[in-house]
């Protein structure tokens, strides 16, 4: 089995490097940088040293904390990143990994395929999430003894988790939509209750602070315990109840699993399915050549709806925040500006989803006349259409209470420009030729990084000199960093 998933992963590296141009053109970079990318146990590695410095950092917190309680609290909201990790990157690579089709070498070969080999390669990308968790899993066992290791049951609980429902999105929401009248009011629709069941996990937070509050003798149980995950692992100052509550997890996940990954594979046999076929009327259109290739890939974002989850779901990250402001009654200056700097940074990890979007119909576009300038702003405004719309659409809501926030708007259409700018320099840097540039986790952290200093030099001159001085220098940054790739 580890042999296959090795091939898969191999083949897929091997197809992204054959996409760009200036690594295939050369036999001996392709070589190097594919006996790189193609070894899993290398790219684990790499990928994990950069996420345990911020272990490293999580378990300071933790081991500062001023007693247990605190030190739990921390605990269970730092083990959102391996779930979050995991339903993100298991819902855009699983859509990827099978548009470019590496199962096809090995249907020839007398090997039994499944979708357990799918499973296992997107997992891959799953452990350098839990990884970072280890360091902090220590800190608590060194301080606290049992609940540290029951806490490390609970993030690799969360990261199945994570897993598991990424999977599911796929296999019931992944697939493309082609044909019919509603084709795009059904992917939506898909799409929309994906994110509605992603929302249960908040919702059932709420539900739990309002049973604490009037149904505490009652209800003494859910007054000590969460049921939804990361909520859950505050029960690990119980460590024998905490394991209880895991096994529950596990009693429900396991047979999930095994059921979605049967549905996976008859639906990867399927293929394409035309749900509705009818005779209608070609009308050509042209378009400016970025506002065609923008167009081409909102199409296809919104055919498949695990693309679609890949653009929304990080701003789901700060829905609290953005909740938060609005339900305060008083929104202040500075507390919308920071859901609009926050907005601006998730938003930059959407850049995985957008250069995996073509997968291996890439080759089609580097036969058109396309500059490599064209396609990097055709890809801007694809990145730009969710966060752009959600800061506007926050903007507009807090100015209904207050008038004075739609001097914000500006900013709302600036910032996500400047993180996106940055996040296609990153990876086009120098680049001379269409390609597909290798993106994974270590990646998109130094691009997160990047932009963190970014925004933190906006957030600096807008609280030490003012807004519109701080909107000038999101603004210049923007038309430099163009420029760069304009070149």
């Amino acid at each position: 089995m580890w042999e296959i998933v090795r091939i898969l992963y191999k083949e897929l590296h091997y197809r992204r490097l054959k996409s760009n141009p200036q690594v295939a053109a050369d036999p001996e970079r392709f070589r190097k940088q594919l006996k790189n990318a193609g070894d899993i146990k290398r790219g684990i590695a790499l990928q994990s040293v950069a996420f345990l410095f911020f272990g490293f950092m999580m378990a300071g917190a933790v081991l500062g904390a001023e007693d247990e309680k605190r030190a739990v609290i921390l605990f269970a909201t730092y083990a959102m990143l391996p779930f979050i990790m995991a339903l993100y990157a298991t819902t855009v690579n699983a859509s990827y990994a099978v548009s470019m089709g590496i199962f096809e070498p090995l249907k020839p070969l007398p090997v039994k395929t499944g979708a357990k080999y799918l499973s296992l390669l997107l997992a891959i990308d799953n452990v350098p999430a839990v990884i970072a968790l280890l360091p902090v899993a220590a800190a608590m066992t060194f301080k606290y003894g049992a609940p540290g290791l029951v806490g490390l049951l609970w993030v690799l609980v969360g990261a199945f988790l994570g897993h598991v429902l990424g999977l599911m999105v796929f296999t019931f929401f992944g697939s493309a939509s082609v044909g019919g009248r509603f084709s795009k009011l059904r992917t939506l629709a898909r799409t929309l209750g994906v994110l509605l069941f992603i929302s249960m996990f908040y919702a059932l937070n709420y539900l739990q602070e309002y049973v604490n509050e009037h149904y505490e003798e009652i209800l003494p149980f859910f007054a000590r315990y969460s049921i939804a995950y990361p909520f859950s692992v505050a029960s690990i100052t119980e460590p024998l109840h905490s394991l209880l509550i895991l096994l529950g997890y596990l009693a429900v996940l396991v047979p999930l699993y095994r059921f979605v990954l049967g549905r996976l594979w008859s639906r990867l046999e399927e293929g394409a399915r035309v749900s509705h076929a009818r005779i209608v009327r070609f009308k050509a259109e042209t378009h400016h050549p970025v506002l065609a290739l923008a167009l081409k890939d909102l199409r296809i974002v919104f055919r498949k709806s695990a693309l679609l989850v890949g653009l929304i779901f990080p701003l789901f990250i700060i829905l609290p925040s953005a909740v938060g402001i609005l339900t305060s009654g008083k929104i202040g200056d500075w507390a919308l500006a920071s859901v609009l700097l926050m907005i601006a940074w998730v938003a930059s990890v959407g850049v995985d989803t957008v250069l995996k979007i073509d997968g291996k119909e890439f080759e089609f576009l580097r036969s058109l006349p396309i500059t490599v300038g064209q396609f990097v702003r055709a890809k801007l405004l694809v990145m730009n259409a969710v966060p752009v719309t959600a800061g506007v659409g926050l903007v507009l809501v807090a100015s209904y209470m207050d008038l004075g926030a739609l001097r914000f708007l500006p900013a709302a259409l600036v910032l996500p420009l400047l993180t996106s700018s940055v996040a296609m320099a990153f990876f086009y840097w120098g680049e001379r030729e269409l390609s597909v540039p290798e993106t994974n986790f270590g990646h998109v952290l130094a691009l997160m990084i990047l932009n963190g200093i970014a925004l933190g030099t906006v957030a600096g001159t807008w609280y030490f000199i003012g807004y519109p001085y701080a909107l000038a220098v999101a603004a210049l940054g923007v038309l430099l960093v163009q420029r760069a790739i304009s070149r």
